[in-house]
């Protein structure tokens, strides 16, 4: 095939040019595309470490409302100590005043 005229080559430069333009676009779509899949694989293991984190804090939440019911028998518990020792005190103090 020779080239016979203008014509001809501004027809070869036109299929040139677009053959490139279509390259150039098909890197740009192959980038576009991996960049989207950086995207969905962070946001998907942002989600995976959040679900993580409300894990963690539904077993802390479930442990203190277990711990919370045991807790004021405990104070209870623990007022009437303090108190007999408060009297005991008192009791052993009298005693040493009346020596």
């Amino acid at each position: 095939m020779l080239v016979t005229s203008s014509l001809d080559i501004l027809w070869l430069s036109l299929a040139f040019v677009i053959l490139w333009i279509g390259i150039c676009l098909g890197f740009c779509a192959f980038y576009f595309m991996l960049a989207i899949r950086d995207v969905r694989q962070i946001i998907t293991s942002a989600k995976k470490k959040l679900e993580l984190i409300d894990q963690i804090i539904s077993i802390v939440r479930k442990r203190v409302e277990s711990t919370a019911s045991f807790l004021p028998p405990l104070i209870e518990g623990a007022e009437k100590l303090m108190e007999a020792f408060r009297e005991k005190r008192k009791a052993t103090k009298a005693k040493s005043k009346k020596k």
